[in-house]
Parts: C-alpha cells; structure tokens; sequence
C-alpha cells in the first residue's frame, strides 16, 4: 500500500476493517473507493472581470472535459462600490477565494468637489450652478438628511430632468456628489425630483 492510500484511508476512518481483510485486499479497496471519490470531485477555477464601470468574477468548472461559466458574482461599481441592483441571481462574493477577493478589492475613493462660488442664500437656485448642470448642488442641499431633503422638497417647483442608463440613486451620489447614506430611503419620484432640484441649481 503506497503512503496516498494509507493517508487517505486514516482520513477516512477505514482502518476498522483491518482484521476483515488482508493487506491487499485493503489496498485494492483504497484504490476503489479513492477512484470513486475522484469522480465526484468538482474543479471549479475563479477569474477576476472588469470593465470602465464594474467589477465582478466569474466562475468556471470542468464539466465534460472543459471548462464552463457557472456563475458570476454581484457587480460591484468601482466609483463608489456599491452592488448592482437591477438585477437577481449572482454569486455571493464569499465565494471567491481570499486570496483573489483580497488582490482585486477596489476600495472607494472620496470624489474631489469643485463647489460653485455662489453669492445666493441658502435653499435658492444660482445660475452658476444650473449652468454646470448641478455638478455639484449647493453644499447646503448636499448636507440634508433623508427626512429634511423630503420636507425641503414639498417646497419647490422645478422642471423634470431624466437620467439614462442608470438609477437616480447611482447618478445622484456618482456625479452630483450626494451621500448615499444621507438619500437612503428616498422613494424613486424624491430622488427624481432631488435630481431636477440639483439641475435647476439648488
């Protein structure tokens, strides 16, 4: 019996049936039994993916004699590193290998602010700002909390101004500069109205 199947049987708990069989018939089921388990086994191989916007890794494993993509993991934005929502059904990044997850970890950087210089009081619109479309709002907007932004908002009139290809959310904290954690719990209809606020200069 070579060292493999002598470590694979201790590992086991095999070695019980030594009293039932001779040495080779010991052997001879060690090689069985580690055939079988060599079958099972699943080969799975990690791989890190990227574009100008997300990151995510992607999962193959050998199945038939090559490889295929059985998975993907959640997409992460590399500005501000918060998942991709609009969809269901990715991968948890746990499991992804530490070793790959810690290589690859994208850390979020705070955005540098250019503020507008603006002579206006706070709560009001400046030309200067709608001129730059809102990039950025006024610090006092951008200081709001959720339920303050709410209030402030039954307050105004302001012109509707869409996005494309993205949610409010993500436009508003990617290029407006707002905190996610202070427009948590807008519904859509106030993000989307926080969004024309900033574009008409507040």
């Amino acid at each position: 019996m070579n060292r493999r199947r002598f470590a694979f049987l201790i590992g086991m708990g095999l070695f019980w049936i030594s009293d039932k069989l001779r040495a080779d018939r010991i052997d001879e089921f060690a090689a069985t039994l580690m055939k079988s388990t060599e079958r099972v086994s699943i080969r799975e191989r990690w791989a890190h993916k990227e574009n100008r916007r997300w990151r995510w890794f992607e999962r193959e494993t050998y199945l038939k004699d090559h490889w295929k993509l059985t998975g993907v993991t959640t997409p992460i934005n590399k500005e501000n590193g918060e998942p991709y929502t609009e969809r269901t059904g990715y991968l948890d990044e746990s499991l992804v290998p530490r070793e790959l997850r810690n290589e690859h970890r994208v850390v979020a950087q705070e955005p540098v602010v250019e503020e507008v210089e603006s002579t206006v009081a706070d709560g009001q619109p400046d030309p200067a700002r709608r001129a730059l479309e809102g990039r950025p709002p006024s610090q006092w907007l951008r200081s709001l909390e959720a339920e303050e932004i709410r209030i402030w908002l039954k307050t105004i009139e302001v012109p509707e101004f869409g996005v494309s290809g993205m949610t409010f959310k993500t436009h508003l904290t990617r290029d407006h500069f707002f905190d996610s954690k202070k427009i948590e719990g807008l519904s859509v209809d106030e993000q989307a109205k926080l969004h024309a606020a900033a574009h008409y200069g507040y």
